[in-house]
């Protein structure tokens, strides 16, 4: 039995060994390897807080749906069949609109029928209900920012529905369907070199995600007179457990199966103080505030001015699910 015993101990010592040499040699000569990548990731992940929320945002600007578990792709979070800001409102030039010019679209909710189909609500207007696979119709060429993309026309019902509740005459609504040019974020020369090829989204702002952490918005609070609630500042995942502004160090995340990369530090706007609960632009806050201690320092300062930063914009490097409850591991600077 000790034979057997030692001779097994030999062949493990001997496997260990000839891993070891095979990681040196791929060390030396071929380090960017997925494999060698990937290991050196699994690695040096350590435990850094717990999923405490999910939203999705399938309209640009429009509230927010919270859920328990969504399905993390190369273009945003899925859940069932809604795609986070895969439909875009528009004005009479398919120039885009936000609430930074109408604030009153963050009361339109977002719900999925039991046909599947997405709904639309917003104060004093009936339901509106459009399909969420909609291949035909008129296809718009349009940008945000400075990111060119394409998105079908929704229709002229839908087109009614949002030009009488924010009475924009020549409003419309586009979708990013399947066969849709996507924005590819190496083509804002701006913020290029934090993008990677194969960074395409509909139409966030920028980055497929963005993580924000509860200890961030606590030490916010701390320092405001009025506190505001994290909507205002529209996070896909919100992260609890770490202290504030850890998530500015977390360059690689691990999330269930699902892994992200982070690409840059988000720089923040007047929609943050838009009150997500009645629409209202406020004068200064919590925008000033912010400015007092999340200013961006070197070459990003001359990128963003004066815009603070909080939170990280991510991009996601392997797909899978993430839940609320779920582990959140990070390769930490």
């Amino acid at each position: 039995m000790s034979g057997l015993l030692l001779l097994l101990h030999l062949k493990l010592s001997a496997l260990q060994k000839l891993q070891e040499t095979a990681n040196d040699i791929l060390r030396k000569w071929w380090p960017n390897s997925p494999g060698f990548a990937a290991s050196k990731r699994m690695e040096s992940y350590e435990e850094v807080g717990r999923v405490s929320e999910i939203f999705i945002y399938p309209v640009k600007s429009c509230r927010g749906l919270a859920v328990e578990a969504a399905e993390v792709t190369p273009t945003g979070l899925k859940y069932q069949a809604l795609m986070d800001r895969h439909w875009l409102v528009v004005n009479e030039k398919d120039h885009f609109l936000t609430a930074r010019q109408e604030p009153s679209l963050v009361l339109v909710t977002s719900s999925l029928a039991e046909d599947g189909s997405l709904c639309l609500d917003a104060p004093g207007k009936d339901t509106l209900r459009l399909p969420v696979n909609l291949e035909q119709g008129r296809l718009v060429h349009t940008k945000v920012f400075a990111v060119a993309g394409e998105g079908v026309d929704c229709g002229d019902e839908a087109a009614e529905w949002f030009s009488s509740y924010l009475n924009r005459p020549g409003t419309r609504l586009l979708f990013s369907a399947s066969n849709c040019k996507k924005r590819d974020l190496k083509e804002w020369k701006m913020f290029a070199e934090f993008a990677e090829t194969g960074d395409e989204v509909a139409f966030p702002d920028y980055a497929a995600f963005m993580m924000l952490s509860e200890a961030s918005l606590d030490n916010l609070n701390a320092k405001l007179d009025l506190p505001v609630t994290i909507r205002n500042f529209r996070p896909n995942i919100v992260v609890t457990g770490c202290s504030p502004h850890a998530e500015d160090s977390w360059k690689s995340i691990r999330v269930g199966k699902a892994e992200f990369r982070r690409m840059k530090q988000c720089d923040r706007c007047v929609f943050t103080t838009i009150d997500p609960e009645t629409g209202v632009k406020g004068e200064k806050e919590p925008l000033e505030t912010l400015r007092l201690y999340r200013q961006a320092e070197g070459a990003m300062r001359k990128k963003v001015g004066t815009s603070p930063m909080f939170g990280s914009h991510l991009a996601a490097d392997r797909e899978g699910t993430i839940r609320v409850g779920d582990t959140v591991y990070a390769v930490v600077d």
